[in-house]
Order: C-alpha cells, then structure tokens, then sequence
C-alpha cells in the first residue's frame, strides 16, 4: 500500500465507524441480529442522499459565460429532491442545502448517518487538459474501484473491532461493504437507462470506475454513484443544464432510475 493510500485509508477510518455500527453482529455467531417477533409496523422509508457536489470557496468547474458547477448541482439537487419526495415511500437527505463549502467526508457522513439506501453526488464534467474545449459532451456515472472497496471493507472491520464489537462483527461488517458494490453498480445502470432514454444514448459515456475522484463515494455505508451530467464547456450541455427546463429533464430521468433501484431492492 503506497504512501498515498494509507494516508487516505487513515483520514477514512473515522468516517467508516458508522458503517460497521450499523451492520450489527449476533455476539455468538457474526450473523447480523434477528428481528424480533411482532406485528408488522410501516415500512422504513427508501432513504435517498443527494450530494450536490462543490460549494462555498470550491466552485467546481467553471463555464465560459461564468456559469458555475456549484450552481448548477445545486440546482439540480434541489429540483430532484423535490421529485423524489413527491414518491411514496421516500425520504429525501440533502447533504447541501445552500451554497457552503462541505468537506468531502463529511458528505460521505451525511450519508452514513441517515443510514441511507442510495447515495448520489452531483456533478458537471469539462474536458480534461490536451483535449479542445467544447469537444465532448455526455453524461458519465462513477462507482467505486476495487481497491477502494477492499481499503473500506478493511477500515470497516477495524472500526468494529475499535468499537469492541463481538469478533464476528469484523468480518460482518467487511462483508456488508463489500456486498455494496454490486448494488452500487445495478444501481449506476439504473440510472444510465433513465439518462439514455431522456437525453439520448448518443450522450452515454458509459458506467466507470476511475477517470474522477471518487473520495466522496467512500464511507456512505450506501450503495453509492458519482454522476456527471454533462459538460460546461459544451455549448450545448451547458444551454441543457443551465435551463429550468434542461435540468427538470435530468432530474426526471434521475428520479426515475433510483426508483427503479429502489423497486429492484424491495423484490
């Protein structure tokens, strides 16, 4: 492990606790704890956290006509949380609500502590260096790499055993982020189909897991994505997302992919 990641690994570590709390352990055999025998209350909630990415002093990208990404996740969280609310069943955590700087763990936090079913950070792409501005277009979603899920199911199963947990707790709780990264997965494609169908599958760059930074998916304790909806420094991406009506268009299509999720979850 280079000295880079341990660094991270450490600045993780706090973050994560919540995680390996929640996943429970029976104290005789690791398995995660009986629900008692009752009458059949309400169903919890399809707890979804939205996390509209930058903020503050960190502005994100940057259009030409001075149009900023901490706006428009922003707004776009706004106009999505709204949908998601309307749909029975959900709850809506807003882990920005104004235009402050939020550190990244402590939106991954956010996450964690309303025990959140889906985690979604809101961003827009600009070409990278060496590439013409205004060149690429599209919409691109993130889930976490390999690595990243095996460094947090290790800090997961530290944190349970700093947190005096019966010892089968550690290997639960290293079991439970690990089993997040297929649904995080399911969940990416999910909402890929939705952008596909509204925006056009011309504009798919596809499910990655590398090519952003993606600190902000670890320690959700949640199926987690990254969304790119599309490019500032593209004229036509940024007249989509700069419009109420543009970004009704990506809020619907996001909406209906994590209800999609949610409805695959529940069978």
């Amino acid at each position: 492990m280079s000295a880079a990641r341990i660094t991270l690994v450490a600045s993780t570590l706090a973050a994560l606790a919540p995680v390996a709390t929640r996943a429970g352990a029976d104290p005789a055999g690791g398995r995660p704890p009986a629900a008692a025998v009752s009458a059949p209350g309400p169903a919890a909630p399809f707890v979804v956290a939205l996390d509209p990415g930058h903020g503050g002093s960190n502005l994100g990208k940057v259009a030409a006509d001075g149009v900023l990404e901490k706006d428009v996740t922003l707004a776009l969280a706004r106009r999505l949380a709204a949908r998601l609310a309307a749909a029975p069943g959900v709850r809506v955590v807003v882990c920005r609500e104004r235009d402050v700087l939020v550190p990244i763990r402590a939106r991954a936090r956010c996450a964690a502590e309303a025990r959140a079913d889906l985690f979604l950070s809101l961003h827009a792409n600009a070409t990278p260096e060496g590439v013409p501005p205004g060149s690429e277009r599209g919409f691109e979603l993130y889930v976490l790499p390999p690595e990243d899920v095996d460094d947090d199911a290790t800090l997961a199963a530290l944190a349970a055993r700093r947190a005096g947990a019966p010892s089968p707790a550690d290997v639960w709780a290293s079991r439970r982020v690990r089993a997040l990264a297929p649904r995080a997965a399911e969940a990416a494609h999910a909402l890929d189909g939705r952008l596909r169908a509204a925006l056009g599958a011309g504009l798919a760059r596809g499910v990655r897991q590398s090519g952003a930074a993606l600190d902000v998916l670890r320690g959700t304790g949640a199926p987690s994505v990254l969304v790119e909806v599309g490019f500032l420094d593209s004229a036509l991406d940024r007249a989509l997302l700069e419009s109420p009506t543009g970004q009704e268009r990506v809020a619907a299509a996001l909406a209906a992919g994590a209800l999609e999720f949610k409805a695959a979850a529940a069978r």
